[in-house]
């Protein structure tokens, strides 16, 4: 289980690693793969966990909804300790 403040790496998006088919350019959170950041939020009733990526997800022309810039609920299966 990752804790919070707890440097990650982005292994996958979603348990997938390459980006599937029809795959709308905003929403190709596999671009992250590879990307580091920060677990900023415990893991919720999802299994996910809010990392803040060190780089600007926006930058890449991703969507990114949450009130934190440059974070989204990843899966915790999706990551590995940095």
């Amino acid at each position: 289980m990752l804790s919070l403040n707890c440097r990650v790496i982005l292994l996958s998006f979603n348990g997938i690693l390459s980006t599937p088919e029809h795959c709308e350019p905003s929403e190709n959170y596999w671009e992250l793969i590879g990307e580091r950041g920060t677990v900023i939020e415990k893991v919720n009733e999802r299994g996910r966990v809010l990392v803040k990526f060190d780089n600007t997800v926006s930058d890449l022309g991703l969507q990114c909804h949450n009130p934190i810039p440059n974070s989204l609920y990843i899966l915790e299966t999706d990551l590995k300790k940095a």
